[in-house]
């Protein structure tokens, strides 16, 4: 039986216990066992089908864990005995507090980059829309776009997309951001923009966990980062310790791959 995380003021903000994810005879996640701690920034690296992604897909609940708990401050939010409609109210508070940019855009194509970050603290937070406005200013200036406020995603650039993307889930004022290999679809000179913004979210202590091929954000950028291969956390440790002194094979082997 798992115990319940305490909640209490030296307690990770996020923990994770035991969680397993199989979609039909394939196991993706394999009793994973994580905590983070608030301000923290955990990079999460591996190759493909290691069920990095899957990760962070449970914790936001866009898939249901097979079994296992995930605490945000001490609650678990993967219950869903909840009846239905609790449920879904459920899913949107856990979505509120737990922020998530993904590989694709997903911005909404008729709006324009203001509308798109204003649109989710109107519509789940019902809030006032001159105090929503005025806070969508504020963090489009902050991921470097306050000039392309009345623009339309099809008139921005990938990196463009990908910081208004990050506003978005920023407006929603999250108590964890995960990031799914955010860089990965841009084209190489656009990647340092949204790292740079990244880097400025670590810095004022926003809660992360990223995953990335990017491993010089990782060093730099990361106080742990975890290797995941087949479905299990391989090895966690200080980026320093992982990438001048790995101590599973495993690792060592993906790593001299990607350092080529």
């Amino acid at each position: 039986m798992t115990n319940t995380p305490s909640n209490t003021s030296d307690a990770p903000i996020l923990q994770i216990t035991n969680l397993k994810k199989s979609f039909g005879d394939l196991n993706v996640l394999n009793d994973i066992n994580l905590e983070v701690s608030p301000r923290e920034v955990l990079v999460i690296i591996g190759p493909s089908g290691s069920g990095k992604s899957t990760l962070l897909r449970c914790i936001n609940h866009l898939e249901e864990p097979t079994g296992g708990g995930i605490y945000l401050e001490g609650e678990l939010i993967n219950d869903t005995g909840k009846k239905r409609h609790a449920f879904e109210k459920h899913l949107n508070a856990i979505r509120c507090d737990v922020g998530m940019v993904f590989q694709q855009f997903n911005l909404f194509p008729h709006m324009t980059v203001l509308e798109n970050v204003m649109e989710a603290p109107l519509q789940v937070l019902k809030q006032n829309k001159d105090e929503v406005r005025e806070k969508a200013l504020s963090l489009l200036e902050r991921v470097g776009l306050s000039d392309k406020t009345e623009a339309y995603p099809s008139m921005l650039s990938g990196g463009q997309q990908q910081r208004v993307a990050i506003a978005r889930a920023l407006a929603m004022e999250p108590k964890v951001m995960l990031f799914d290999e955010v860089t990965s679809a841009l084209d190489p000179e656009l990647v340092g923009d949204v790292l740079r913004v990244m880097e400025d979210l670590a810095k004022e202590g926003m809660t992360m966990l990223v995953v990335t091929h990017e491993m010089g954000f990782a060093e730099k950028v990361g106080d742990r980062v975890i290797f995941m291969a087949d479905g299990y956390v391989v090895e966690d440790s200080s980026p320093q310790e992982m990438f001048s002194n790995p101590k599973e094979q495993r690792t060592k082997q993906f790593l001299a791959e990607v350092l080529k």
